[in-house]
């Protein structure tokens, strides 16, 4: 899945994890591996440049819509912090071997990690549905924490 929908995502289990930061993190962190099941797009043919052009585009759009569910998050926002730092954790691989060379998980945690995708260039509809899901879910939730002031 691209990062944005899984920062979308990590929002929506913090706001619904109000007061609970550790289960916004663990709930987070579960939904990435969930969203990572679901068939999604990849393309194994990109060669570096064309992966680092993908990247930087969800990798910006992910900070921008970061950046508004921290600012639209109002009283929930330390578990809204946690859960999308759950939701992105596992892909954090991905810009630390491009760009440091390392690996930061475990072997055994890269090859679970690896076995759970179903990537292909034809299920970009998945993308699209999960991102304009997570947009309007999280539009709408946190409407209404900011409404409501939800404590």
């Amino acid at each position: 899945m691209f990062i944005t929908n899984h920062v979308l995502a990590g929002a929506l289990v913090g706001a619904a994890c109000r007061r609970r930061p550790a289960a916004a993190f663990a709930l987070g962190f579960a939904s990435h591996v969930l969203m990572d099941l679901t068939p999604h797009w990849g393309d194994a043919t990109l060669d570096r440049d064309g992966f680092y052009r993908v990247a930087r585009r969800d990798g910006l759009l992910g900070l921008a819509v970061f950046a508004a569910v921290v600012a639209a998050a109002g009283p929930t926002r330390r578990s809204v912090l946690a859960g999308v730092v759950g939701a992105c954790l596992l892909d954090v691989d991905k810009p630390c071997e491009h760009l440091l060379g390392i690996r930061p998980f475990p072997a055994w945690l890269d090859r679970f990690h690896a076995a759970i995708q179903t990537e292909a260039p034809r299920f970009v509809w998945t993308e699209v549905l999960a991102g304009l899901l997570g947009a309007t879910a999280d539009t709408v939730v946190f409407r209404r924490v900011r409404a409501r002031g939800l404590r």
